[in-house]
């Protein structure tokens, strides 16, 4: 059996509690539904003698803001899926003539692999202006090829 309590059963228990103790009870399905009512009870019991009565309203008003919570965060989660559903989900994808570029970002290659391939040049001679050359890499096959 669970230890905690929902509203319906403190207030019921604090009905029985008040009825024992003032001889009079209270409106249980009022107690839930108004706040204001619930508020008012809760100040009768913390102004009694009996310690059972001060901890029934406490645990009364704990376990109506953690429901006020609870509602809060399903509204929330409700708003957030509402929300979610008018994205679209995915990004529309501009039409391109190639089927092989159908579905890309605009941000790969520009012509399929075996293209590049084909494209490349032959290495050329080994210059002076070379990157290879700027640090001294490569002058001693310079010197070598120079008759």
């Amino acid at each position: 059996m669970s230890t905690t309590f929902t509203r319906l059963q403190l207030a019921t228990r604090i009905h029985f509690t008040l009825l024992r103790t003032l001889g009079e009870g209270i409106d249980v399905a009022r107690m839930l539904r108004q706040r204001h009512y619930a508020e008012e009870v809760a100040s009768v019991c913390r102004s009694l003698s009996d310690y059972a009565l001060h901890e029934l309203a406490d645990r009364f008003e704990d376990a109506t803001a953690a429901e006020d919570i609870k509602i809060h965060m399903e509204v929330a989660a409700r708003e957030a899926r509402a929300a979610l559903a008018q994205i679209p989900r995915r990004a529309p994808v501009a039409q391109q003539e190639l089927a092989w570029s159908q579905d890309t970002s605009g941000f790969g290659l520009s012509r399929p692999l075996q293209a590049l391939d084909t494209a490349l040049p032959a290495p050329a001679r080994i210059s002076r202006f070379s990157p290879s050359n700027w640090l001294g890499i490569g002058r001693d096959r310079q010197d070598s090829a120079a008759p």
